[in-house]
Order: C-alpha cells, then sequence, then structure tokens
C-alpha cells in the first residue's frame, strides 16, 4: 500500500524522466533564465533583451556554431554562464537544436 502511494505520489510530482535529452537539460539548465518556452519571461531576464529566445534575435549569431560556442564557453560580458564541462558535447549540441528550434515552437518562425 505505501509502495503505490509512493509511485503515485512521484509520477503525479514530475519525477518522471522526459525522454528528450534536449528538454531535459532545458528544464534543469535553461528554463530559470529563458522560462519554460524559452520567452525570456522570468524574473531574471527582466531588461536582457536577447533572454527571448523565441523571438529570432540572436546577439551572437542566428548560426549553429555560434550558439553552440555561446552555450559552451558562456558570455563573459552577460550573466550567460559556460556550460562546457558541466553539460556534454552531445547535451550542448541537443541544446543548440533544441533553442534553434524556439521561434518556430512559439510559431514566430525562424530568422535564420
Amino acid at each position: 500500500m505505501i509502495a503505490v502511494a509512493l509511485i503515485t505520489v512521484g509520477a503525479s510530482s514530475g519525477c518522471t524522466t522526459d525522454p528528450d535529452p534536449a528538454a531535459r537539460v532545458w528544464k534543469r539548465r535553461c528554463a530559470a533564465c529563458h522560462g519554460p518556452d524559452g520567452a525570456g519571461r522570468t524574473r531574471f531576464a527582466e531588461g536582457r533583451p536577447y533572454a527571448d529566445l523565441t523571438d529570432g534575435r540572436w546577439k551572437h549569431g542566428p548560426d549553429r556554431a555560434a550558439l553552440r560556442r555561446l552555450v559552451a564557453q558562456g558570455d563573459p560580458a552577460s550573466t550567460m554562464p559556460p556550460f562546457a564541462g558541466t553539460l556534454t558535447p552531445e547535451e550542448i549540441d541537443a541544446i543548440v537544436d533544441w533553442t534553434l528550434s524556439l521561434p518556430d515552437r512559439a510559431g514566430r518562425g525562424s530568422a535564420r
């Protein structure tokens, strides 16, 4: 009886693992600043024009290589931290692809 209750509580509290590696990384590392949908509607993002990743405006360029470099190395001139060493290269690639898809996911089209 207790085991069933624990399983039910775990499943209903969101403890299930998302099968998409990019979604897992986004929730764990990116959503706090950029929001769950990437629109930058967070307390942290107020007044930061490039926190909205759904508008297709890219401070460091819209290409995959520039975004991958930003995620890996961070931006010392902003609050964007480096994730090389924290995320695997595969996780960085997955989050870059996820981020580049955000304008389309938001229905704003890609500015690439």
